[in-house]
């Protein structure tokens, strides 16, 4: 066995305790039928990765072994896909600039999720690897998170002062500074990424308000939003547990937004930003159960 494969091997025996029992030795097989190539653009990635602000590249290590992981353990029911589809062409097509995905959140595991469950979609549309996902701080403070968030092209963010606890709590200028350059690395690098308006898990599974401050980052030229319910994550990984389960998960995908339409109908108000991200929660809840939709339920 080659260096990087005992590498790997170690790391590995870390994040399988987290599977079935009978899920592990297949996931292993698969991480070592990789090249050594694709093992230490891994490793060179993960020591960088959430040191700054900003746009890093996934890691396709990563992806492959996500990718098999969650294949076999979730039963996923997707419900509204022509409207990805619809969104992605005209995406590929140029007749608009970026597509923003809005999600509730429930796990840590909601990213992982939606990107094994739309990488068919992206693949036929010829945008394949091009997901990016908003993290924040506490997403890079653990490894088995960490390794995670390489499934995709993290933009790591710090959370608002509102929501962030423990060591994700940062300095307003601080804040400040890292969502000036993530959205600088939005305009330049990004053509789709995923955000959860409501900068934190759910507790109970009911939607939380939108964030004011969101907005920024949706709001970065001729853009699209794709609004999605997604429930299963909190089965599938629940706040309390760090081990995955076999999980029916369930993703339903609502019509396409333009968010120049959504600008211009708030823009003279005095809180537009808020309006604006409650006007995209109300288009969420409408895709979720009504005893989820908390806040956006009446």
């Amino acid at each position: 066995m080659s260096e990087s494969k005992k590498k790997l091997f170690k790391l590995l025996e870390g994040w399988e305790t987290t599977l079935p029992e009978e899920i592990a030795p297949f996931v292993r097989r698969k991480a070592m039928e990789l090249d050594d190539e694709v093992i230490e653009d891994f490793f060179e990635k993960f020591k960088v990765a959430g040191i700054d602000w900003g746009f890093s590249e996934y890691a396709p290590l990563v992806k492959t072994v996500l990718d098999a992981t969650l294949s076999r353990l979730l039963n996923t029911d997707i419900r509204g896909d022509k409207n990805l589809k619809e969104a992605l062409k005209s995406l590929k097509n140029g007749e608009y600039e970026r597509l923003v995905i809005i999600a509730n959140h429930l796990s840590y595991s909601d990213a992982n999720i939606l990107a094994t469950s739309f990488d068919k979609y992206f693949q036929e549309a010829g945008l394949g690897n091009m997901l990016s996902v908003i993290a924040g701080p506490k997403v890079f403070t653990h490894p088995l998170r960490k390794f995670s968030s390489m499934h995709f092209n993290p933009l790591l963010i710090a959370q608002s002062q509102s929501v962030a606890t423990g060591e994700a709590t940062l300095p307003l200028r601080v804040i400040a500074r890292a969502a000036v350059k993530v959205v600088k690395d939005i305009r330049e690098n990004v053509k789709i990424f995923l955000v959860f308006p409501e900068g934190k898990r759910s507790r109970d599974g009911a939607l939380t308000r939108f964030l004011p401050g969101v907005y920024r980052l949706i709001d970065t030229g001729d853009v699209r939003v794709l609004p999605v319910s997604v429930l299963g994550g909190d089965k599938f990984l629940p706040i309390s547990c760090s081990n995955l389960s076999y999980t029916d998960v369930r993703i339903n995908i609502g019509s396409m937004e333009n968010i120049k339409d959504i600008r211009e109908k708030y823009q003279n108000l005095p809180n537009f930003r808020q309006d604006a991200m409650d006007c995209l929660g109300k288009k969420l809840a409408e895709l979720h159960p009504e005893e989820k939709r908390g806040v956006y339920g009446v």
